[in-house]
């Protein structure tokens, strides 16, 4: 009886520093959901700013303006730190959105596409990063984005 209490206690030790090893330790799991909360905030501003750009013609000035109370859009901000989010009109239709992600990550496995309003192309689905800093260059194509007062 005495060896098989030991030789449980081993199988369920082994067992929970596998799945340590496999799935990553809770606090690894955190700063993951944080990361890919991350992606989906920064799809949901680049969402945003096309739809401000066939509104306006125009690239907003800063995140800020892209807050909209009577659409419900509230720009949201970095679940771990409680930043803004880093946006930078590069060009007429281009800009980027930066962020600072705690590892590497691929983000393929997301269901949201960015898909403009009126159907059409994604701006990009594309967001593979590495750890630290990381900015995301995006151009709105205007055959695909065109302004709302042409449609």
């Amino acid at each position: 009886m005495k060896y098989f209490i030991y030789t449980v206690i081993s199988v369920v030790s082994v067992a929970i520093l596998a799945g340590f090893f496999i799935v990553g330790s809770p606090n690894e799991q955190r700063l993951r959901r944080f990361d890919e909360q991350r992606v989906s905030d920064l799809r949901s501003i680049q969402y945003n700013v096309a739809t401000y750009w066939q509104a306006k013609q125009r690239l907003p000035n800063a995140l800020a303006d892209l807050n909209d109370p009577l659409r419900g859009v509230t720009i949201p901000v970095d679940p771990e730190t409680s930043n803004a989010y880093e946006f930078h009109a590069t060009g007429e239709v281009q800009f980027e959105l930066c962020s600072l992600f705690n590892r590497i990550g691929n983000s393929e496995g997301g269901s949201f596409i960015s898909v403009p309003v009126g159907g059409g192309a994604p701006l990009s689905d594309d967001w593979k990063h590495d750890a630290g800093r990381v900015c995301f260059s995006r151009t709105i194509d205007k055959d695909f984005y065109q302004p709302f007062s042409k449609q």
